[in-house]
């Protein structure tokens, strides 16, 4: 075949898996996003207090500084809400949360710190979120809530996240974990891409095949010359 024919053919398969895939990723809302690891860290403070300090008294140990770095999914989705004082009234709220979560936050993970999956209520740009859970409880008209919540607030254009936020461990004297974010979006080739190499590669080997008169199953080659060493029936046949 013609090889203006077998690019153009190529070009426009390419298309249609790009188009295919475009469309299965705006679906999803799901973007990979790379931590900066010179602009986040996550600060532990251990909470309660040990005794046998130089006056007899009560001691605190020093607040420790991690770096963060890795990468996580950030996902959005629309959430029908029902308000308490109108059932028949039903907004839609706005939310983010982290998925494919692949965060290193150094030893501060030994010690309690957990990066956030609970949802943030989005705002335009601005996003919110708390660990209590009366925080976004419109549908419910009344709740009550005791002890440390996590929480985290910050804001995202679409190539940027940028956030702090506060996580906590233990009951009594739980450490608090204080942590800032900054990540953005990570430079992976794009699924349509990726399939457009597949499929150009595949034409290039099917033109040389047909330049050798071989069948697209009849041979496999060499690194060094791509001569034909043996056709896949022969070393079946040998293997049997």
């Amino acid at each position: 075949m013609n090889l203006v024919v077998q690019a153009r053919r190529t070009a426009i398969a390419c298309a249609v898996v790009t188009l295919a895939l475009g469309a299965t990723t705006t679906s999803a809302h799901a973007i990979t996003l790379a931590i900066d690891p010179s602009q986040s860290s996550v600060t532990y403070t251990p909470g309660g207090f040990s005794f046998g300090g130089p006056d007899g008294g009560s001691t605190s140990t020093a607040p420790q500084t991690f770096t963060l770095s890795g990468r996580f999914d950030v996902a959005q989705e629309t959430v029908p809400i029902t308000l308490s004082f109108d059932p028949l009234t039903v907004v839609d709220r706005e939310q983010i949360r982290f998925e494919a979560i692949a965060v290193n936050s150094g030893g501060a993970a030994t010690a309690g710190f957990v990066f956030p999956t609970y949802f943030a209520v989005l705002t335009g740009q601005a996003f919110a979120a708390s660990e209590d859970p009366c925080t976004w409880f419109p549908s419910t008209g009344s709740c009550s809530s005791m002890g440390s919540f996590g929480s985290y607030a910050g804001s995202f254009d679409g190539t940027t996240l940028s956030m702090t936020g506060t996580d906590y461990a233990g009951d009594f004297f739980p450490s608090s974990f204080n942590f800032t974010v900054v990540a953005r979006v990570a430079a992976v080739p794009e699924p349509g891409t990726l399939a457009c190499l597949a499929l150009g590669a595949f034409a290039l080997g099917a033109a040389h095949r047909r330049r050798r008169g071989l069948g697209p199953h009849q041979a496999f080659f060499t690194n060094s010359d791509l001569s034909p060493i043996a056709p896949i029936p022969s070393i079946l046949q040998s293997m049997s």
